[in-house]
């Protein structure tokens, strides 16, 4: 079986977002905490994870014999909705827009940004509405003795002129690893000096060695620690570092 298991996702943590102002300024990157303008919607169902529904008509032209010529394509329609295990400000105002801390109106859905979170260890990746979304409650809402209050909530993506939905922004995916040198020709006694230098999706690198981790093929003829390489006996051996499932090696000999 071919593929990369690095670009598979697990996601095992996500959070939602809600800014009710418009105009709120959006994190510059995944890796910038959102501002005070946005609100948390707190612990959320990770068993119903996200889920996305498309809707679009579409009309099928055929000519004569039957042969299809072309489709066209109106009217799409993007949902996604999360669902809400928190009973807090930001939910009961998705769930009953218009209504205040005492009385409970007729709810009439206001517009809204909307940013969805997840994340994997050091990895996350968000998704925020590029014009606006609109929030409703789908389904039944109510408590009982046995469950966990919840409240499924679905948001219509609203997309730009341009036809923009969401604003994408994720953490730099490590690409690659790459010891230097390559090969290490260290006395018996002496130390040698290797560097591990990771290479992300977004062109960046960064020297990893501290981070990252070495073992020998050979410890009786070379050791490694911290990307430091000791000569202990004549002979050869393969330095291996590895660091988040990628690794690179170094071929070593030591002279007497």
């Amino acid at each position: 079986m071919s593929g990369d298991p690095t670009k598979a996702n697990l996601w095992t943590d996500a959070d939602v977002y809600v800014s009710f102002d418009l105009a709120a300024p959006r994190p510059a990157d995944a890796n910038t905490p959102f501002g005070p303008a946005w609100h948390l919607v707190g612990l959320l169902d990770g068993d119903e994870g996200f889920p996305e529904s498309r809707e679009e008509d579409t009309d099928d032209k055929f000519a004569w014999g039957g042969i299809l010529v072309g489709t066209s394509r109106n009217h799409f329609k993007l949902t996604k909705a999360f669902t809400a295990l928190e009973d807090n400000d930001t939910t009961r105002r998705l769930v009953w827009p218009g209504s205040t801390a005492t009385k409970i109106r007729v709810p009439k859905p206001e517009q809204v940004l909307v940013a969805f979170e997840t994340r994997e260890g050091e990895k996350a990746r968000r998704l925020i509405t590029a014009q606006h979304a609109e929030c409703s409650l789908d389904g039944d809402h109510g408590e009982n003795e046995v469950d966990l209050e919840s409240a499924t909530i679905v948001a219509t993506i609203f997309p730009t002129g341009a036809g923009d939905l969401f604003d994408r922004q994720s953490t730099p995916v490590l690409d690659s690893l790459a010891v230097t040198p390559a090969t290490v020709s260290v006395a018996t006694g002496e130390i040698s000096a290797t560097v591990a230098t990771a290479t992300f999706s977004d062109g960046s690198t960064a020297d990893v060695t501290a981070g990252t981790s070495w073992s020998s093929s050979d410890p009786a003829k070379a050791s490694v620690a911290s990307g430091f390489v000791t000569g202990i006996a004549v002979g050869t051996s393969t330095i291996t570092a590895s660091y988040n499932r990628q690794t690179d090696t170094v071929a070593v000999t030591v002279t007497a």
